[in-house]
């Protein structure tokens, strides 16, 4: 799904001859953008995006990666070439050119929730968005929602709604949550008998047999339970 994003040239057909047909440019990042994935999923992956750019504008996918080794040298040379040429700052950023490709006519930047071209973006948002931009030549701002632009040095990962910041910590929450839940279980008034056992194991000496200790309580355990759900759910988010 990462690499999904990138490198496709959008066959166009009958509404402009391809030659009449303006150009846009989708700056991205293949392995470190979350907007980009979210936009194909909801947006360019639909019946309702291909069949209005197939006969409108002439689609090209520009991969700006994060890390090496995910483009030959060459090409990765080739799309940072078009980034500088065009001052892309953030990804992603849809850059609308005219049909000889040397014309900006104005860019789309996403997030920007005024145009509805926010986490829950639709195709008729956003092809609304770059319509606007064909027509009238007028570049769409950027509302970050959270974070300030990602820039293409850094390559980091867009708000999207924190996803990428949560990934990576998230095992705080949830390691902390089943740390308590096996508290919660572990019969405690054992431990001193097992320490005892094993010193004496150490010790060559036969531990003495435990006494019998009283049942975890039940709302122990069905909080320890609980506790352990959220956990689940925290890590799969």
């Amino acid at each position: 799904m990462k690499r999904a994003f990138f490198f496709v040239l959008v066959a166009a057909s009958a509404v402009l001859p391809a030659g009449e047909r303006p150009r846009l440019l989708a700056f991205g990042s293949s392995d470190s953008c979350a907007w980009c994935r979210l936009l194909e999923r909801r947006v360019f992956a639909s019946a309702a995006w291909r069949d209005w750019a197939d006969g409108h504008v002439a689609f090209t996918r520009v991969d700006l990666p994060r890390g090496d080794g995910v483009l030959a040298p060459d090409v990765r040379a080739c799309n940072n070439a078009l980034a500088d040429r065009w001052g892309v700052e953030g990804v992603p950023t849809f850059v609308a050119l005219a049909p000889d490709g040397e014309a900006e006519l104005g860019r789309v930047k996403v997030p920007d929730s005024a145009r509805g071209l926010g986490r829950d973006v639709t195709p008729e948002a956003f092809i609304a968005a770059v319509e606007e931009v064909l027509a009238g030549g007028a570049s769409v701002s950027v509302a970050q929602e959270r974070d300030p632009p990602v820039s293409v040095a850094q390559k980091r990962d867009p708000p999207g709604g924190g996803l990428s910041a949560w990934r990576e910590y998230r095992f705080i929450p949830v390691v902390a949550l089943l740390g308590l839940a096996a508290f919660l279980l572990v019969d405690k008034s054992k431990l001193p008998l097992a320490l005892r056992g094993l010193k004496k194991v150490l010790g060559s000496a036969a531990p003495s047999s435990p006494s019998a200790a009283p049942p975890v309580p039940v709302w122990k355990r069905l909080l320890a339970f609980a506790l352990i759900l959220i956990a689940f759910f925290l890590a799969v988010l």
